[in-house]
């Protein structure tokens, strides 16, 4: 994840000038822009101290969660290999879905660990089939959908150039958060513009409060309830950050006003 990036914003903030004089008074024209400036620089440092504590956390939390995740698909595997034969069928399927869902989560924090240690590394961009990006993610989440109940609708999704292990960090992202608030139904579409795909994961439930749509994928930030539904406030900065390495966008919309549309693009 790249860090907040203030070279081109100092640059430009060293390079404000006023045609103010030595001896212009404090309360000419000058002075709102002198503080206009000063306030900037102030989000600049702030943005630039969210970065650092998001990266430092990421790569700490990833560490210190993949030798767990090592160590339980490995026992799994090995209980396997020595009794699989001997069980009944729902054993071998539990057993089977326990590997195939600690594999896909130490993949993600691999993912992770990576993305914050290897930040100025080019993306790995390659064509992806966005179906089975999508598609993997759903099967982390079968156990938690058969619970709650839940109806999952999957449109066509096209094929796309980017980073396959980042894209399903954001899918993975996006899924998490619908299944936790999104009520009964979920929705996984994509629509093409001239410039750009447009995905969209939407879900009912209620709706997020238009002032609180932006402050959502800041770090730290969550959604009312988030402590007891067990977030930790990085999902949504982990997307945005991204899709903004790939040069889209993200978003949240209620257009109904009631559940929720999050969505980025992507270039076309």
């Amino acid at each position: 994840m790249g860090r907040v990036s203030s070279i081109e914003a100092k640059a430009s903030l060293g390079a404000v000038r006023t045609d103010c004089g030595a001896a212009a008074p404090a309360s000419s024209a000058c002075a709102p822009v002198e503080q206009d400036v000063t306030r900037l620089r102030a989000r600049v440092a702030e943005l630039e101290r969210q970065s650092v504590r998001l990266e430092d956390f990421a790569a700490v939390a990833a560490h210190e969660l993949l030798r767990p995740l090592v160590v339980a698909e490995s026992y799994a595997g090995m209980v396997k290999e020595r009794t699989g034969h001997g069980l009944d069928l729902d054993s071998r399927r539990d057993l089977d879905a326990l590997i195939r869902i600690s594999g896909r989560v130490r993949r993600l924090v691999e993912t992770m660990l990576a993305e914050a240690c290897e930040r100025h590394e080019p993306l790995r961009i390659e064509d992806v089939d966005v179906k089975e990006i999508v598609r993997d993610c759903v099967r982390t989440f079968d156990e938690e959908i058969h619970a709650r109940n839940t109806k999952l609708e999957i449109a066509p999704m096209p094929i796309v150039k980017a980073d396959p292990a980042l894209l399903s960090g954001v899918f993975h992202n996006l899924l998490s958060n619908a299944l936790k608030y999104g009520g009964a139904e979920i929705r996984v579409s994509a629509t093409r513009s001239a410039a750009d795909w447009t995905f969209t994961v939407e879900s009912s439930g209620p709706a997020i409060p238009e002032p609180a749509r932006e402050r959502i994928f800041e770090p730290w930030e969550r959604r009312r309830g988030e402590r007891r539904a067990g977030g930790s406030g990085l999902g949504l900065a982990i997307v945005r950050q991204i899709v903004e390495r790939h040069g889209g966008r993200t978003g949240v919309i209620s257009p109904r006003g009631s559940g929720n549309v999050f969505y980025f693009t992507l270039p076309a």
